[in-house]
């Protein structure tokens, strides 16, 4: 019986958390993409939208087209997880579309829809809003990608961090995974 209540616990998280996101994006324009910040909050994350495709990253990791002037071309749909490759256990959950991302941390159930950009700074990462169970308003956030030379085959590690640039969530070993990824079983807090 345990198993199947810590299951369900599990599979409520990953609706909420799903739920929370679907809420986020239904903020309407002006919340991310818009490429002047994040919204009116007095934490707003200024940045200039950059297509994704242009990205260091983007290689094998994304699916962008072989040949095309537009710098703002996208990625067709690409999953990340902080899973190997039998595509278990996942803690984290990344899709990438266009030139936004959609990262789910159903445990914690936190999630976060943003558009890749760049800072006034000139660095390059996603910028948008996230939600979590103690944020149940969406706040500016940004999800940074850093390279992990010591790690083949893995994207690099993603990190959560909010308006001032303290850590939300993360970081995580990413990888690319294709087909359906199991989320790890939450443990009770």
């Amino acid at each position: 019986m345990k198993l199947f209540s810590t299951a369900r616990r599990a599979t409520q998280r990953a609706v909420a958390a799903w739920g929370l996101l679907i809420a986020l994006s239904a903020c309407g324009g002006g919340v991310v993409g818009t490429g002047t910040g994040t919204g009116d909050d007095p934490d707003d994350i200024a940045y200039t939208a950059v297509g994704l495709c242009t990205a260091d990253f983007a290689g094998d990791n994304l699916v962008c087209p072989a040949v095309s002037i537009d710098p703002f071309r996208g990625t067709a749909t690409v999953q990340w997880a902080d899973t190997d490759k039998s595509n278990d256990a996942a803690t984290v959950l990344i899709v990438l579309e266009g030139n936004g991302m959609s990262l789910q941390v159903p445990c914690s159930q936190a999630a976060f829809l943003g558009t890749w950009g760049e800072l006034a700074d000139g660095s390059l990462t996603f910028v948008g809003r996230y939600v979590d169970s103690k944020a149940v308003e969406s706040r500016p956030a940004v999800v940074r990608v850093l390279p992990a030379p010591d790690e083949p085959g893995a994207v690099g590690r993603a990190e959560m961090l909010d308006a001032k640039g303290a850590t939300l969530y993360g970081p995580w070993l990413i990888r690319r995974v294709d087909g359906a990824v199991r989320i790890a079983e939450c443990t009770p807090a």
